[in-house]
């Protein structure tokens, strides 16, 4: 199946209210072959915070049902991107990056972003979860060998 790559302009008359535009927009949408890319996705972002001065919440919530729509090229990076911009005072573009380090586990080097902290404690935070789920997981096992059978 192909695929229809949309842009900016078609995203943000699909999310806002334009009596000619956005009819067509959601029919793009609607065919379920519309592919964004996630830097169409930060251009998306940065006008709806910037020119239309909606909140971060509500453009996290928007870019969410977004991405049910459309298919998005690594789209679990993206979800989290969402989710961390709506949850923190990071750019979008920082966002993405924080989640590609996340995700990955890949190493940031910057001069002077005080993101790569934020995305070093948040990369150990969640290693930090996985492992005491683990080891959680391994001592529940090994409490349910050693109980005495009835």
């Amino acid at each position: 199946m192909s695929s229809t790559i949309i842009d900016e302009t078609v995203i943000l008359r699909y999310l806002l209210d334009d009596e000619v535009l956005s009819p067509r927009a959601a029919k793009v949408i609607a065919t379920r072959t519309a592919r964004v890319y996630p830097e169409i996705i930060t251009r998306v972002v940065v006008t709806l915070r910037d020119v239309y001065k909606v909140p971060r919440v509500e453009i996290a919530a928007a870019m969410k049902r977004l991405l049910d729509d459309v298919m998005v090229d690594e789209p679990t990076v993206v979800a989290l991107a969402v989710k961390l911009f709506g949850k923190t005072h990071m750019d979008f573009t920082d966002c993405l990056l924080a989640a590609r380090t996340a995700i990955y586990n890949d190493d940031v080097v910057s001069f002077g972003k005080p993101i790569i902290q934020g995305m070093i404690d948040y990369r150990h935070k969640r290693q930090t979860a996985a492992e005491a789920r683990s080891r959680s997981t391994d001592s529940t096992i090994d409490k349910l060998r050693h109980r005495p059978r009835s």
